[in-house]
């Protein structure tokens, strides 16, 4: 039996070992064409009417094995803005063929939610940061709003690095090459469109302090997920009204949504999810902090004999762990240990987690998961020897988290600059 997470299916070259990391599905055809046909069925259309007060995109990468629940993430999004008031541009950029399409859901004059083709693109990789800034910079350039936002749907893999990109170009998975794109060209993609209020992944582990440190100029809020998303993803239906306020109460309670739906239905393997909203405006505070402690000389020691195998992490195989807990084994008794602390709380502004962080292909919870080491956010923990990584680290070291957090202070990390 396997279940399917929103985690990327790939392989790369860690400890001299190939590790293959299961949990999809294989892809099907005909289940895409089954997606094709049912999102291209005919919707009543309306015409745009006053200013929108919200525009809201969601970005799916969907040519993969994740193909099947799009249509039904598309058919939740009708629902939601349906039990709102708000009037918003809610558009949905879907990649599941060769034949991406860009909709629009809007109410006709009886209210009823309604789905309008808006445009469709010749095949392209989604994941391509050329295509997918074309496309942002043509939605929130064609649909201003006061309150802008984005949420990226697909497999996803934190903040770890990928060769595998189009061209030379992690988030995403797309086509039979499996392409993805790392963070920072995420980012890039970002740069020539508005300052957004909110930037969110429905995605595993892409809730991580990398990530929302490399997005600082592009959004204020985060939300997302430092564990794995079942493949279903996010309900859309009852979380996008509050989505679509944009705000850290909004947010919050958007998030509090996802943890009730898992929590409430009847699948126990289910009931492992986690989620944060972060201000990243308020992690340079963290980083601050974080700058100080690397600048001590037994931290520094720390690096080299610190075993990850004692840290909080997310999901097996994905050496990502919780910061928090990283900083405390890290810095010990340093006193900008509690300071690092009053900071993350002030900026993670929820967190929410489930007993469990993880589930087998069995269906079996494991990685237990606790208050005391959980902070909402993960982040990347090289190995002892961190040759062993060495293109994971290399890349760490061209984030602005690592910059900006005075990692290379130490010689463990900057011997890879």
């Amino acid at each position: 039996m396997f279940f399917n997470f929103k985690l990327n299916v790939f392989a790369f070259l860690l400890f001299c070992c190939t590790l293959f990391f299961a949990g999809c599905g294989d892809d099907d055809s005909n289940v895409v064409e089954s997606v094709v046909s049912q999102t291209n069925s005919s919707d009543e259309e309306n015409d745009d009417s006053a200013e929108a007060e919200v525009t809201f995109l969601l970005y799916m990468v969907g040519e993969n094995d994740l193909s099947s629940y799009l249509a039904e993430n598309i058919s939740d999004i009708k629902t939601g803005y349906g039990l709102t008031d708000i009037n918003a541009n809610i558009l949905i950029y879907v990649d599941i063929s060769t034949t991406p399409v860009l909709y629009k859901i809007d109410k006709d004059s009886n209210g009823n939610t309604v789905r309008k083709t808006v445009k469709t693109y010749d095949d392209q990789y989604s994941v391509d940061p050329d295509v997918m800034r074309q496309v942002v910079e043509e939605v929130f350039d064609l649909y201003p709003a006061d309150r802008l936002g984005i949420c990226f749907s697909s497999h996803a893999n934190g903040s770890f690095y990928t060769s595998n990109t189009v061209v030379k170009r992690s988030f995403g998975e797309e086509g039979d090459e499996g392409y993805s794109m790392n963070i920072d060209d995420l980012s890039a993609a970002l740069d020539s469109c508005p300052y957004l209020d909110m930037v969110m992944f429905d995605a595993c582990l892409m809730g991580n302090i990398e990530t929302a440190y490399e997005l600082k100029d592009n959004c204020r809020l985060f939300l997302a997920t430092p564990n794995s998303v079942p493949g279903e993803g996010f309900p859309y239906d009852e979380m996008l009204p509050d989505l679509l306020l944009m705000n850290e109460e909004g947010l919050s309670a958007a998030a509090a949504a996802y943890m009730e739906h898992f929590h409430s239905n009847s699948a126990k393997w289910d009931d492992f999810v986690a989620v944060s909203v972060t201000d990243i405006t308020k992690l340079d505070d963290v980083a601050l902090y974080l700058d100080s402690l690397f600048q001590s000389e037994e931290v520094q020691q720390n690096l080299y004999s610190l075993n990850r195998n004692k840290l909080q992490i997310y999901e097996s195989g994905y050496y990502l762990y919780d910061v928090g807990d990283w900083v405390d084994s890290l810095g010990l008794s340093n006193p900008y240990v509690e300071k690092i602390h009053d900071a993350l709380d002030a900026a993670v502004v929820y967190k929410d987690h489930s007993d469990y962080a993880s589930v087998n292909d069995f269906g079996d919870l494991q990685i237990p998961l606790d208050d005391a080491e959980f902070s909402g956010l993960n982040t990347y923990v090289p190995p002892m020897n961190p040759y062993y990584e060495y293109s994971f680290v290399r890349f760490f070291t061209t984030l602005k988290w690592y910059k900006a957090a005075g990692y290379g202070n130490a010689r463990f990390y900057n011997m890879f600059e």
